[in-house]
């Protein structure tokens, strides 16, 4: 617990997640901000993978997709292909969001402080991998789909209470919060424990 405590990512990620679940409570007519807040977050994330896909240096010498047999991609290509993939995927999310929760209803200036406090969470991520990456070979063709071990459960805890026509309620706040912190935990350790067994691939 004390080692979870030390990184600054994993703390501001607790902070943004109760500073959404603290709104909720406070303004449980406005589900609508909350739902954009994890909008922005999983853009976040895919933003900084964009980049660790882009500038990553530290490979086995060549950037493979997910496994070794597929045909080789430089890291332009991989990055590429991760935004356009990822992008589309958000923007068929960003329709959806648009139809069914008012945005003009959005609280602005509780939208901007929860983008804040996840950019720098991915922020601090994106500098500690950058890190480890100076000792330690980067699996790209992983990374290129390690984003989806992260947003996929967060926004399956947010959408499910409406695709069931359930109320929003704390709870589900609760768990997508629990769900975050879940995989961020697995992202992370996937993310070193391959970067260490790289070299023998």
């Amino acid at each position: 617990m004390k080692r979870i405590l030390s990184n600054p990512s994993i703390l501001f990620l607790i902070a943004g997640n109760l500073y959404c679940i603290w709104y909720y409570k406070k303004y449980p007519e406005d589900f609508a901000t909350i739902v954009w807040i994890y909008w922005f977050q999983s853009i976040i994330i895919g933003f900084f993978n964009f980049l660790e896909l882009l500038t990553a240096k530290n490979t086995s010498g060549n950037i493979t997709t997910v496994n070794k047999s597929s045909k080789e991609l430089s890291k332009g290509c991989s990055a590429f292909f991760f935004l356009f993939h990822y992008g589309i995927f958000h923007l068929v999310y960003f329709i959806f969001l648009l139809v069914d929760f008012n945005s003009s209803s959005v609280q602005k200036l509780v939208l901007l402080l929860g983008i804040a406090t996840f950019f720098l969470e991915s922020l601090i991520g994106f500098i500690r991998h950058k890190s480890i990456e100076k000792t330690q070979q980067v699996n790209v063709g992983l990374l290129f789909f390690l984003p989806y071990v992260r947003i996929i459960p967060m926004h399956l805890m947010i959408l499910l209470p409406k695709f069931f026509g359930i109320t929003p309620t704390l709870l589900f706040l609760v768990l997508k919060m629990g769900a975050d912190l879940l995989t961020f935990r697995i992202y992370n350790f996937i993310y070193k424990k391959r970067s260490e067994n790289q070299s023998t691939y």
